[in-house]
């Protein structure tokens, strides 16, 4: 069996899962750029024999990528990450002669301009919320005041990339609505960026009750190559604070995989725009988030141009029939036939449950021991996010630290499952994490 060589852009939890599902297939070799030491505790020997880190280069570092990308030769580059599509690194791979994937920088605009986005959708007829948009706080608070005469909630969205924290939404029922949507205006143009980040422009966006939200990826590629994925439901906060994925539930509770046929036509008039009218294939991961609204109908909330994070990590374990190289390849490639040997199945759920440092979103220490008793690595599923190896031991090294997934035949057991190894992992209280994933809603 030849050699399967590839080359993964990125350091965390997504990451680590596809480097996962990649081995699965005993003739590929990774390496990840930058990659996480402790990655490699959570695989065994032989995994471990086919997996190369190189910490010395950020994922952002696009000439470093396209340097180690020419040395190594490999067959099949897969960026994970948003930052360095936005920036252009697919581009610049291409031009290698290498095989990508991953969006190019025009296709990756879709997640680094949300008015670019929503202006998509508009033009297709495709159902999103309508939004104004403002380059300055000043004119935003002011087109605000027009919202509160006519009773209609916003929200509010950081056209930019922002680190996965640039959606703001207020809830209702706070004292003072219309003051604090004004206050985080301000503090999303303050050049100190106490919101973690600093808005060139934003987007207000008209809100609508979350009626039923959910997260469906779909891998795409040339040739109308379209594989949707299970339909999964993320939750993104903590204590009150908006932040990337605390614990999912795949498949989502109330959607099934007809959900994500449904879907199909919609991805394929996205691509086909940006073929025609910018001259750009979608290849890669095109992730929607969406707002099931009443009769079934949903609306989108955001586009992402890469695998969710945790959403990834659970979707992984749904594709069956065909190894995950094969099937990124040919979506690089353009052979949609591959897809008939592709199997999604729905008798089984997943839930994950993300433990992150203590004082995340905001700020936190790193360096925190961690202890995993060999029977939870036994029981459970665990995808290392923000883990350093050092002799023999795990250490914090992020804000989002780890996630513990377990499938079962329904939502409960699988529940029970992954709180069980959420609680048997030792952390001094280092570590927080939200109870209520996979609960009823």
């Amino acid at each position: 069996m030849a050699e399967f060589k590839i080359l993964v852009d990125g350091l965390g939890g997504r990451e680590f899962a596809l480097v996962r599902k990649f081995l699965q297939a005993p003739e590929v070799k990774v390496t990840v750029a930058p990659g996480m030491s402790g990655m490699l505790y959570f695989l065994n020997e032989e995994q471990r024999s086919r997996v190369e880190l190189k910490p010395q280069v950020k994922a952002t570092d696009i000439k470093a990528i396209v340097a180690l990308a020419k040395e190594i030769k490999p067959d099949l580059v897969v960026v994970g990450p948003e930052d360095p599509l936005i920036l252009g690194l697919a581009d610049e791979l291409h031009k290698a002669g290498l095989k990508v994937f991953g969006f190019t920088k025009t296709a990756a605009a879709l997640e680094g301009s949300k008015r670019f986005c929503k202006e998509i959708y508009q033009k297709l007829n495709l159902p999103t919320a309508p939004a104004e948009y403002f380059t300055n706080a000043e004119a935003a608070i002011k087109a605000l005041e027009q919202y509160k005469q006519n009773g209609q909630p916003v929200v509010l969205k950081c056209d930019n990339p922002a680190l996965g924290k640039g959606v703001i939404v207020v809830p209702l029922s706070q004292p003072g609505y219309w003051p604090e949507l004004k206050n985080q205006i301000r503090l999303m143009f303050d050049p100190d960026k106490p919101l973690g980040f600093l808005a060139k422009a934003i987007l207000l966006e008209n809100q609508f009750p979350m009626l039923n939200e959910w997260s469906a990826m779909s891998i795409v590629g040339k040739n109308n190559f379209c594989l949707g994925l299970a339909p999964t439901k993320d939750h993104k906060e903590l204590d009150g604070k908006n932040t990337g994925g605390m614990g999912i539930v795949t498949m989502a509770p109330g959607f099934s995989y007809d959900d994500m046929l449904k879907r199909k036509p919609i991805v394929r008039q996205v691509a086909e725009y940006m073929s025609d009218h910018l001259g750009t294939e979608l290849c890669g991961v095109f992730y929607e988030g969406l707002n099931r609204m009443m009769g079934d109908v949903d609306y989108l909330v955001e586009v992402n141009v890469r695998g969710g994070d945790p959403e990834t990590q659970g979707q992984l374990e749904f594709i069956e029939g065909v190894p995950l190289h094969e099937i990124l390849l040919a979506a690089v490639e353009g052979r949609p036939e591959i897809l008939k040997n592709v199997s999604i199945p729905t008798d089984k759920v997943l839930v994950g449950v993300v433990m992150a440092s203590k004082g995340y979103p905001g700020s936190y220490e790193k360096g925190k021991l961690i202890e995993i008793p060999k029977e939870v690595l036994e029981h459970a599923m665990v995808f290392p996010a923000g883990l350093v190896l050092e002799d023999g031991k795990l250490y914090t090294a992020g804000g989002r630290v780890l996630m513990v997934g377990y499938e079962g035949k329904t939502v409960e057991k699988a529940r029970e499952g992954a709180y069980a190894g959420v609680y048997a992992i030792k952390h001094a209280n280092a570590l927080v994490f939200r109870k209520d994933i996979g609960n009823p809603a």
